[in-house]
């Protein structure tokens, strides 16, 4: 068994072909008996974030090239943001130092209405039965690393996945898939 890794990175290994999660980097939010919930943190989508504000009748002052981000394949109408702690917003919770998250439309209008802001829209996120991310890991199909905050809110998100595996001492090419042959 896994221990609690929440909350953490996933950093999907060379070898995972799932399109869900190709050269993906998760923020593992929970993880439990009930199963594990995620949002990729590196996949952008084409919709500006402008434009998503204003097809909710949300003012928007930030950057005119921010897109949403793809937080997973489950539930990809449900929005999810991810802000930095200096956001002191009393919508969203706290996941691990430096970061929080919210799917509260009201912390999405506050964000959006600042010229300048470290926060990242994504739309739906990542799910997995009970036993199904324990196993997933056992079987050498995700790297485990601590959460790094800058990296979800400070860089582009085509950079994350060598990034974070590179700062963890790993060598992208170096990798070899797990066995899950038995003995």
């Amino acid at each position: 068994m896994v221990d609690a890794i929440a909350p953490g990175f996933l950093v999907a290994v060379p070898q995972l072909e799932d399109p869900n999660f190709k050269q993906s980097v998760v923020l593992l939010l929970q993880q439990g008996k009930d199963g594990a919930l995620g949002i990729v943190v590196n996949r952008e989508t084409s919709l500006l974030l402008k434009d998503l504000c204003r097809d909710h009748e949300i003012d928007y002052a930030g950057d005119p090239e921010k897109r949403v981000r793809q937080g997973g394949p489950v539930q990809p109408e449900q929005g999810l943001v991810v802000l930095g702690e200096e956001h002191a917003d009393p919508e969203a919770r706290r996941v691990a130092r430096g970061l929080q998250v919210s799917a509260s439309t009201g912390t999405l209008t506050r964000l959006c209405n600042l010229t300048r802001g470290r926060f990242q829209c994504y739309s739906g996120y990542a799910g997995w039965g009970p036993g199904q991310l324990e196993r997933e890991i056992s079987e050498g199909s995700w790297i485990v690393a601590p959460v790094d905050p800058i990296l979800i809110l400070d860089h582009p998100p085509e950079e994350m996945w060598v990034k974070t595996l590179r700062d963890n001492g790993i060598d992208p090419a170096a990798i070899v898939p797990g066995s899950d042959q038995e003995a």
